[in-house]
């Protein structure tokens, strides 16, 4: 992914993923571009399926809104535009399609990422789209509709200056993350298995957004970026000058949409919107607009992840 990243301003920005367009609220805040939104690729729009529409909860449907919370720094699955404004990416366009088809707008909150869970929880929103590792550790308070598969890696400068190639290679080193991300939890393991080894633990650098770690490897703060494969993939296709990825992915884990737990109503809307943009069609269009073939998962299970 390219380095644009300006580091995100304000702890909320708000934008409206509605059927066919997207535009900021009055609200928006300040945030960074990745790279225009590929252009090559067509995704048609879906009509409102009733059935699945009366499946939502009456607030909801009521209201005709799902607040979504996502951290909106981590292209190529949310980003902003060249405005710093307007939400890009697979999973805003997922959004916009799971709208369609369920007949309300999608109301993107960019909110940091370790702050998602409890603000799920705590009612501020009613589900999140932001590229979240289904784990069972987070299962206890939301449940996951798996949209994807992914995998943990790491990305260095380009030349590889450490010859750092496998997790172990870790120890000792400078590693950025994003806080209480999968890259974040994956460090915490390696660590263990680092000192297990008898080595030194990851030096691990926390920071508030995607955006950031990515800057604090650039900026030479860091050795390396431990993220999704996704994420550091797209880094590396926008600027290939500046970074390489010289690991393989330490393992295939779903990335979900996480639904508060007390919601089974909204959980199974979203699982039957799911499967409609799938079966569409829309879903395969998607992923070849945002090159995410290989992490396809076709099946829209419940609380995969293990």
């Amino acid at each position: 992914m390219q380095l644009r990243h300006l580091v995100l301003v304000g702890a909320l920005a708000t934008t409206v993923v509605a059927a066919g367009c997207s535009a900021p609220d009055e609200g928006g805040g300040a945030g960074a571009t990745a790279g225009s939104t590929p252009s090559s690729a067509q995704v048609k729009s879906l009509q409102k399926d009733d059935s699945i529409a009366a499946k939502l909860p009456k607030d909801i449907a009521g209201s005709g809104v799902v607040k979504v919370a996502s951290g909106v720094s981590f292209p190529p699955m949310e980003y902003f535009a060249s405005d710093n404004k307007t939400v890009l990416g697979f999973d805003a366009d997922l959004g916009r399609a799971l709208a369609q088809v369920l007949g309300v707008k999608f109301e993107f909150h960019n909110t940091n990422f370790d702050g998602i869970i409890g603000g799920l929880d705590a009612g501020r929103y009613d589900l999140s789209l932001t590229s979240m590792i289904d784990k069972k550790s987070r299962q206890g308070t939301v449940d996951f509709v798996d949209y994807l598969h992914s995998g943990v890696t790491f990305m260095v400068k380009q030349g590889n200056p450490k010859k750092l190639t496998k997790k172990l290679d870790l120890c000792g080193v400078k590693a950025a993350v994003e806080k209480s991300s999968t890259g974040d939890l994956a460090v915490d393991d390696i660590s263990k298995a680092c000192k297990k080894d008898g080595k030194q633990a990851v030096n691990k650098l926390p920071f508030p957004d995607q955006a950031s770690a990515v800057q604090a490897l650039q900026s030479g703060r860091a050795d390396a970026v431990v993220a999704l494969d996704l994420t550091l993939a797209y880094n590396v296709k926008q600027d290939p000058q500046s970074f390489e990825v010289p690991a393989k992915p330490f393992g295939t884990l779903p990335v979900g949409i996480p639904i508060p737990k007390k919601d089974p109503q909204l959980r199974d809307a979203v699982q039957a919107a799911l499967k409609k943009v799938i079966s569409s069609g829309v879903y395969d269009q998607l992923l070849a607009k945002w090159n995410l073939q290989d992490q396809a998962l076709k099946t829209a299970p419940i609380n995969s992840g293990t």
